[in-house]
């Protein structure tokens, strides 16, 4: 499933084009929208930084001319941008793209529902079989932690928490996503033990009254001299 962001012009579909072009352009972003390599660039990009061709080749281990393909794809209908250039090697000039998010692709309510039930499906899915794995091997507990809690914040307060999380998760699963290859791995880090994780996060509106203390968590961590 692709990242996605869902801003205010995009739920309302408001635009300057006419109705029939916008709804054209809307299936044509979809459509590119919804694929696994594209999906990764997509991925690799949201973190804000701009990237060359070059640089996303490397990432996905894809030939230039590969990614060339994605890329041009997702330029044309502005789903990212170009956002400047630099000296390359021999002379050639390096051009860096990034994200665009006011252009991708417009989401009507059928999607918005659609992206809401995958998404706490897939949350419930994780949740499930984690604490499945919990009460079936209390001899080696591995580290968890879960719970929930309500607060009452400042919208821009709660905006920039909402960023912070987003970018602390995402730079964590960028850090370990090759985890799972133990080649690639060692590349990475001094030590590569193969210990699957799901890391699920959520800030969602509440109707809960503000309680003295909401918080509702559970956490565990294994004695250090065991692990």
């Amino acid at each position: 499933m692709p990242y996605i962001s869902l801003t205010k012009a995009a739920l309302n579909g408001k635009n300057g084009n006419s109705e029939d072009d916008e709804k054209r352009l809307t299936e044509k972003r979809k459509k590119i929208f919804r694929h696994p390599v594209r999906d990764r660039i997509l991925g690799i990009l949201r973190d804000g930084k701009a990237r060359t061709q070059s640089d996303l080749g490397k990432i996905l281990t894809m030939s230039n001319a590969a990614v060339h393909y994605h890329v041009k794809l997702l330029l044309e209908v502005g789903i990212i941008k170009l956002h400047s250039t630099r000296p390359g090697p021999n002379g050639i000039t390096e051009k860096l793209y990034a994200v665009d998010t006011e252009n991708w692709p417009v989401a009507s309510e059928d999607d918005v529902n659609y992206y809401i039930d995958y998404m706490v499906s897939w949350m419930n899915e994780r949740h499930r079989e984690g604490v499945n794995i919990l009460k079936s091997e209390r001899d080696d507990m591995p580290p968890f932690l879960a719970g929930s809690y309500s607060v009452s914040a400042p919208m821009p307060e709660l905006l920039q928490f909402k960023r912070e999380v987003e970018k602390l998760f995402n730079d964590f699963y960028m850090k370990y996503e090759d985890a799972g290859d133990e080649k690639k791995c060692l590349q990475k880090i001094s030590f590569c033990k193969k210990e699957t994780f799901a890391v699920t996060f959520a800030i969602l509106p509440s109707r809960e009254k503000k309680a003295e203390d909401s918080r509702n968590i559970l956490e565990f961590e294994p004695d250090a001299k065991e692990s």
